[in-house]
């Protein structure tokens, strides 16, 4: 599923793998980089998004047991792990990342933290 692969490289870091599986106009909205920031593949992403991460935090990994088939998109759940790069403190957040899909390739991505807005934004009744 080009969904984990995607989450795979990410928690790696490996920047060659994430760009052989999203569109060459993916675009990805993101809650942990700069408050909420916007990445595309046309401006630098998966590069320029791992710039501003690390700038912020000195550890921060995906963990999803849970994945929603919504036809052209996929709601993942479960939680971010991190660590602040100048606080040193560590927590843990719920997240719910959505992924839109187009030909076999990732179009869109956008992270929550509340389940009823990422059930809505992909269609489908929370559960």
């Amino acid at each position: 599923m080009v969904v984990r692969e995607f989450l795979e490289a990410y928690n790696s870091r490996d920047l060659e793998r994430m760009t052989e599986v999203i569109d060459p106009t993916f675009e990805f909205r993101s809650r942990f980089v700069g408050i909420e920031s916007v990445h595309r593949a046309s401006e630098g992403f998966p590069r320029t998004y791992f710039e501003m991460l690390n700038e912020a935090y000195d550890r921060f990994e995906i963990f999803l047991d849970e994945y929603f088939d919504a036809g052209a998109a996929v709601l993942a759940a479960g939680h971010a792990e991190w660590r602040g790069q100048a606080s040193g403190l560590e927590g843990e957040t719920l997240i719910l990342p959505a992924f839109w899909l187009r030909a076999g390739k990732l179009l869109r991505a956008e992270t929550f933290t509340d389940r009823a807005e990422a059930f809505d934004a992909v269609g489908l009744p929370l559960r």
